[in-house]
């Protein structure tokens, strides 16, 4: 025994092993030698033989004399990731009383390894109560409470780790890993950036660094940070598409030239391809990426990533169907492959196969749990079936996975705006407005939002910053001009339109919103001659400023122009359900148009079955076509989709007026829509219901 210490003292455990293995040759029953022995043979990292060994010892001796052999059977029990048996093993050890930091520190080691971080986390409170000054207890808790999605927890157990051991690069790095998580790119960035100072060679930081950037649109800086994670490990997966990403973001006009110098040298390298063609979907490049993305599949007709990036390419012109065939395929390929199924499932939900469109959600989230995306999708499909309760929850599901993807806030935004949240749904857009500023794209869809809710302040105040920071934009001007003017600032919102037509005369949404502008104002002649422009500039794209135009012949009570410019819509966006629902109406006030009114409502109605507005409008052309039952039928059914609809209510009661069902009744529908807010209930009740 003593000459195979000896050995062990300067790390040559095989012959230690040999030494240790003769004196129990000599005495079987020396307890020390078999667990002498088993230290080296856990050295060797051979744990089936050391915990042997371990158990052998600890049958001849199993008092508390031995307690090392419970404890370090429990740590080769635990390298052997046999969790379970080294939990028993280092109770037994704390048992047999006087515990130290160790054998919590590793126990807790021990169930974390076995998925019970709440118990790692109890067992590291009380090793650090012992020794407080232990930079790792604090780093591995912290990785123990992000494990648990606490990252706030993590990030101060990160701090107190930090301050006691400020050089240590891991320890900096976990903790700009729960700052990412939590949405706080730009502190991640600082840690990152310190972390490979200190270790350089970290291509995980690199890359991570690289993935904050991303989130902040920094593309350049982005990009260089993915070239450099190349460098230190090339077969890192999925960097080189991060970097496709990036590229195609970038306002880089040379951008799609870097996966091209490599298909230039191997032009039959089926993964340039496929990168080649995510840079031009970025870029809004969609044919010259059509045909990256068929050359990938036609040098490998295995590359999954290939049909599933053509299959969203595919959503996104509209060819719904083939986009269904290449998620099939890549399904084909890879089953496990989540995103596959969300790509199917989208182009399903397009299709109006709603059923299958949630099958495939629910097995991309069942491959993979945390896909924050699948989640939002799902609420995406839940918000088009009106499904709002179910849409909230799944955008939550989606943020508490994901909470620096400020996208997913504004759909949940506005889900609280449908359920009548409107704190809520503030709440959301303000979220946005402090976390990012640099997206262009995201900027006018939450201004958007926060005009449809409206917070016409909110949505000026985040308007005034944006144009700060990015004064030559003219649709931030077109939508800040927008809000004021319903806030009654009509000079300040014209002045806003001068000056986006100033920046680019060409600048449709300007002479749209200005246009609107003037429509509430009732200068029709100046409404229609402003949308004129508009139409003149972008004729065969802006179904919106036919829809405008359309509004303004209502007012005029030109039905038969507004129906032609619908029409003009609906030439445009086929599946425009409001054009079909407004061309309806505006056909209930023509001549022998009934047939057609009745075929668009259904059309409508076909697009979206669960929409009270499209019952109310049709209630309302029944109305006009002096059927009041009718109307009535159509009411009700409104009311039973959204029972919270005062104007559902309001028109009901009036359609009874006409009818035969009398004043009592239609007074009762007053009253309902008086307390749901409809500010029309009291001046019906005061002139019918005496």
């Amino acid at each position: 025994m003593q000459t195979g210490n000896q050995l062990a003292g300067q790390k040559k455990y095989t012959e230690a092993v040999v030494d240790f293995t003769k004196a129990i040759q000599v005495n079987p029953r020396a307890a020390k030698a078999y667990f002498y022995r088993a230290n080296a043979y856990s050295n060797l990292k051979d744990y089936d033989n050391a915990i042997k060994d371990f158990t052998t010892s600890i049958s001849i001796d199993p008092s508390s004399a031995n307690m090392n052999a419970y404890f370090y059977r429990a740590n080769a029990e635990n390298a052997a990731k046999l969790y379970t048996d080294a939990i028993v093993d280092y109770d037994k050890t704390i048992s047999f009383g006087s515990p130290n930091a160790d054998m919590y520190h590793y126990r807790a080691n021990a169930k974390a390894g076995a998925g019970d971080h709440a118990g790692a986390i109890a067992d590291f409170n009380r090793a650090i109560q012992l020794t407080p000054r232990n930079p790792e207890l604090y780093e591995y808790r912290g990785v123990e409470k992000a494990n648990m999605r606490d990252d706030k927890a993590a990030i101060l157990d990160y701090n107190t780790a930090i301050a006691i051991d400020p050089n240590n690069a891991d320890l900096i790095f976990y903790r700009a890993n729960s700052k990412g998580n939590i949405g706080d790119f730009e502190g991640a960035i600082a840690d990152y950036a310190t972390s490979i100072r200190l270790k350089p060679t970290n291509s995980d930081a690199v890359f991570y660094k690289a993935n904050s950037e991303n989130n902040l649109k920094d593309y350049p800086a982005a990009i260089a940070d993915y070239k450099k994670a190349i460098e230190l490990d090339p077969k890192r997966p999925f960097v080189y598409k991060y970097l496709a990403n990036a590229l195609g973001n970038s306002a880089d006009s040379t951008a799609a030239q870097y996966f091209q110098k490599g298909i230039d040298a191997d032009p039959n390298n089926s993964s340039l391809h496929l990168y080649s063609g995510i840079v031009k979907v970025n870029m809004r490049q969609n044919e010259s990426a059509m045909a990256d993305f068929n050359k990938a599949i036609e040098l490998d007709h295995n590359n999954g990533e290939a049909y599933q990036s053509r299959g969203d390419l595919k959503i996104s012109i509209k060819d719904y169907a083939g986009s269904k065939e290449d998620g099939d395929s890549a399904i084909r390929i890879d089953p496990k492959n989540s995103y596959a199924y969300i790509t199917r499932g989208r182009a399903k939900a397009a299709l109006r196969d709603t059923a299958g469109a949630m099958v495939d959600l629910q097995t991309a989230i069942d491959i993979n749990p945390r896909n924050d995306y699948a989640y939002a999708i799902l609420g995406d499909i839940n918000t088009d079936l009106l499904e709002y309760i179910a849409a909230l929850n799944d955008y939550n599901k989606s943020i508490d996975i994901n909470p620096g993807y400020v996208e997913t806030y504004l759909k949940r935004g506005r889900a609280k705006l449908k359920l009548g949240d409107k704190d809520g749904a503030l709440q959301d857009f303000r979220h946005i407005t402090a976390t990012s500023t640099k997206d262009e794209n995201l900027n006018l869809r939450l201004s958007k939002a926060m005009y449809d809710a409206g917070y016409y302040t909110d949505a000026v105040k985040l308007l005034d910053i944006i144009i700060t920071a990015n004064p030559k934009m003219p649709d931030y001007y077109s939508e800040r001009g927008l809000s004021k003017a319903r806030l009654g600032d009509t000079p300040g919102a014209m002045a806003d339109f001068t000056t986006a037509i100033g920046i680019d005369s060409m600048a449709t949404l300007a002479y749209d919103n200005q246009a609107l502008t003037k429509f509430w104002l009732k200068d029709y002649d100046g409404a229609i001659a402003s949308v004129n422009k508009t139409i003149k500039i972008n004729n065969d794209n802006n179904d919106n400023a036919y829809f405008i135009r359309a509004n303004i012949r209502m007012e005029l009570k030109d039905y038969s122009g507004a129906v032609d410019d619908y029409s003009s819509v609906l030439f445009r966006n086929i599946d425009n359900k409001k054009a079909f629902m407004y061309r309806g109406f505006a056909e209930s006030y023509l001549p022998d148009r009934s047939a057609d009114m009745t075929a668009d409502f259904n059309h409508a109605l076909v697009l979206e079955p669960k929409n009270e507005e499209i019952y109310n409008m049709r209630g309302l052309a029944y109305m006009n076509l002096k059927n009041p039952l009718a109307a009535i039928i159509e009411y009700t059914l409104g009311i039973n989709i959204n029972p919270r609809n005062p104007e559902l209510y309001l028109n009901r009661g009036l359609a009874k007026i006409e009818s035969e069902l009398g004043q009592t009744n239609a007074c009762s529908d007053f009253n309902l829509a008086l307390q749901l807010g409809s500010t029309k209930a009291a001046d019906a009740i005061a002139q019918h219901c005496k």
